[in-house]
């Protein structure tokens, strides 16, 4: 009996040292080993798929304008923080990505600005995205207002998709067009719920766009990017509305620290039941100049056809000067001026904003 015992005891004494030989031994030193570093197993029930990388972005302004209390473009003079986002991105594996973006505004509800799911391999050099995002929409929708070279959309677009930009639920597809010239020609399409548009969020009606984009390098340090975008859906009218948005922009650089941008826009936009005229008809232009790698000047020039009353035509012209203190931060000061429409009286007015980005996964232009 005792024999037996002392058996089992030896071989229970050998199954233990073996595991510990094999937890602590030193690493091996052949080649492709990690020499010196101790393998840690993850958390049982804890995937590390689901441990995103966090960035919180936003901004906050200061405006001085010449507008009564009792105008409804009045915008409050105190100091404020216009956005607010808190940002999770995770790589799932090397085909699928993912993002969830809380939106904070200082005087609203927070609420979802987007998640969504892309698939990026898939067969064909295709890709698609699925969920809460912005659609592709000429040059200047997918980035959030912080993120713009100026201080707001030019009011060409924003007046149509949002000042804020449009934001949507639903379905992205992108693809490279086969050509036989080997030109870099994708085209986007995007099917997404009906209120994208403006229209009513409680119906069945969807909105439809889609983006054809041409790019090529130019003058050996610069580039072209050209295209259109399209899109069809419901309006705030309750009936259906088409935009048109052909953009053109150019880039050149002749070194490092001198970069000239400009970038165009056009919006052309058949709205039933929006004002006398149905067709309406809007563009602007803005041309940056980067200089000494951290300075930025811009300029400007908006030209719009109002899409809602009091209807009509305004110009407005918008400098500003950009000083980035980092990749993650800069300031900016920029006079707006808007001619009068209507009975209003013109706008003026000088904005301060401060821009930060914490965790570098919102990119500022």
């Amino acid at each position: 009996m005792n024999t037996t015992k002392l058996v089992c005891s030896s071989i229970v004494a050998g199954c233990l040292a073996l595991l510990c030989s094999m937890l602590y031994a030193e690493p091996a030193t052949g080649e492709g080993s990690d020499t010196g570093h101790i393998v840690i197993p993850a958390i049982p029930g804890i995937s590390k798929m689901f441990l995103p990388d966090i960035g919180i972005a936003g901004d906050f302004a200061y405006e001085r304008q010449n507008l009564q209390k009792t105008d409804p473009r009045y915008v409050s003079e105190q100091p404020r923080i216009r956005d607010g986002q808190v940002v999770f991105f995770e790589p799932i594996d090397p085909y699928t990505n993912a993002q969830f973006t809380l939106d904070l505004p200082e005087d609203g509800v927070a609420n979802i600005a987007e998640a969504w799911v892309y698939f990026n391999k898939l067969p064909g050099s295709t890709s698609v995205r699925v969920g809460r995002f912005n659609p592709r929409f000429g040059l200047f929708n997918i980035p959030d207002t912080f993120q713009l070279p100026m201080v707001d959309r030019p009011q060409a677009i924003g007046d149509y998709l949002s000042p804020d930009g449009m934001t949507s639920s639903g379905v992205e597809f992108n693809a490279y067009v086969p050509n036989p010239w080997d030109s870099n020609i994708k085209l986007n399409t995007n099917i997404v719920r009906g209120d994208a548009l403006g229209g009513a969020a409680d119906g069945t009606n969807l909105s439809y766009m889609a983006t054809l984009d041409y790019s090529r390098d130019l003058f050996t340090s610069g580039g072209l990017e050209t295209g259109v975008s399209v899109a069809q859906g419901p309006a705030p009218s309750g009936l259906s509305e088409t935009l048109e948005e052909p953009y053109i922009q150019f880039q050149y650089a002749p070194t490092q620290r001198k970069i000239w941008t400009w970038s165009t826009e056009a919006m052309l936009a058949q709205r039933r039941g929006l004002g006398s005229d149905d067709n309406k008809n809007s563009a602007y232009t803005f041309l940056d100049y980067n200089f000494n790698l951290r300075y930025h000047v811009g300029f400007l020039l908006d030209l719009t056809d109002e899409a809602v009353a009091p209807y009509g035509k305004q110009l407005g012209i918008g400098p500003n000067a950009t000083w980035f203190l980092s990749d993650n931060m800069r300031m900016r000061c920029q006079y707006t001026h808007s001619t009068a429409l209507g009975s209003e009286k013109p706008e003026e007015k000088i904005t301060l904003q401060a821009t930060f980005s914490l965790g570098n996964l919102k990119q500022l232009d």
